[in-house]
């Protein structure tokens, strides 16, 4: 009877680990999609901050020789750019939440559909986390 104890062990540690690891996993997805949406919003951001920066270095450099009209029509093209912009920020900023919304909402669907699974992870990662905190 104490021969089949380390093989229990031996199974509920590989068990707990492979739930550890469907756990990393599935959470490393959630963060990745959340770290690129991050990333396209930021690229993009960086992008339309240049152009208008390059756009107003044009406006200022030419303003001398602009007629009042010319300055009311580049005026009026920053203002649509400024405008575009920030759309595309907005769009980038919703885009991101929606990501982290899914991921959260996928992770807890996950739990509703398997409730007694997502307990063992938890249990599991506990135990795991145990036995790292006992060998020290």
């Amino acid at each position: 009877m104490n021969h089949s104890t380390p093989n229990q062990t031996e199974g509920a540690v590989a068990a707990a680990g492979n739930m550890a690891q469907r756990t990393g996993t599935a959470v490393g997805n959630v963060l990745d999609a959340t770290r690129s949406a991050g990333r396209q919003a930021g690229e993009f951001a960086s992008t339309e901050m240049a152009n208008l920066r390059a756009d107003l270095d044009d406006l200022v450099a030419n303003l001398p020789s602009l007629s009042e009209g010319d300055v009311h029509e580049a005026k009026e093209r920053l203002m649509d750019k400024i405008a575009a912009a920030k759309e595309g920020a907005r769009e980038a900023t919703i885009n991101a939440r929606r990501h982290l919304r899914e991921g959260v909402e996928s992770s807890r669907g996950y739990v509703k559909e398997h409730p007694l699974q997502a307990v063992g992870y938890a249990a599991a990662i506990g135990f795991l986390l145990g036995l790292l905190v006992a060998r020290r």
